[in-house]
């Protein structure tokens, strides 16, 4: 990935990243985990946006999925009562 396309897709998520260019690459501050992370100009080159923006979210950008009554939903869009449904749900094991 060129330089100028990394400061165009960060100026383009402003809503979700803050970015400084100095010590010889980008710190990439994402907003929504608040975490830090420095790439370096030979970083940025050897890699694409989806893997600086695996970096920038240290893991946590995970959909929790759950399956009732045999179907799979995505958890993200519940409301606050269906989320509380899922807490007090009965959980049981298979062994």
């Amino acid at each position: 990935m060129e330089l100028q396309e990394l400061k165009d897709k960060l100026t383009s998520e402003k809503q979700s990243y803050e970015f400084n260019e100095e010590d010889g690459g980008v710190y990439i501050r994402n907003k929504r985990y608040d975490t830090k992370i420095h790439a370096t100009y030979d970083a940025i080159a050897k890699h694409e946006w989806n893997t600086i923006k695996a970096q920038s979210v240290g893991g946590r950008d995970v959909n929790h999925i759950t399956r009732v009554t045999g179907y799979f939903t995505i958890v993200e869009g519940w409301n606050k009562g269906k989320i509380g449904e899922l807490r007090d749900r009965y959980k049981s094991q298979v062994k």
